[in-house]
């Protein structure tokens, strides 16, 4: 059993989860496209996250075959905690209080920046370069 005196949270986004209680099963995915442009007109474009490759990837979750053991011994069963205080949770994360028998989280963020390189610098007529 967990007993927490207070929790306070400024901030919880993009399929973030704050579970109190306990509970068998969170699943979270959150998916991200970045687009950064710099021009003077912004033209607005439709992105589907189909349209690239780290969304359609399948997930890899490495497996471990090596037995676990365990032996528990609860003389006192309680957890306490007295004053949690969390300035953000972001981007498919947990906080939890309690329990929990599965947790899968899973973020992907695709990062667009289309940036024009700077015209070459042209040599003014008749200077010369003496480096």
């Amino acid at each position: 059993m967990s007993k927490v005196k207070s929790i306070s949270t400024k901030t919880i986004l993009f399929s973030s989860t704050m579970q109190i209680g306990d509970c068998s099963y969170i699943d979270g995915k959150s998916f991200a496209l970045a687009i950064q442009k710099k021009s003077e007109t912004f033209d607005s474009v439709d992105v589907h996250f189909e349209d690239y490759d780290i969304f359609k990837k399948p997930i890899y979750i490495p497996k471990s075959n090596e037995p676990v053991i365990s032996r528990f011994s609860n003389p006192n069963p309680f957890i306490r905690v007295g004053n949690v205080d969390i300035i953000g949770v972001s981007s498919s994360s947990v906080v939890g209080v309690g329990n929990v028998g599965h947790a899968r989280m899973e973020s992907r963020v695709k990062h667009i920046r289309e940036i024009p390189k700077k015209p070459e610098e042209t040599p003014i007529e008749g200077s010369t370069n003496t480096t």
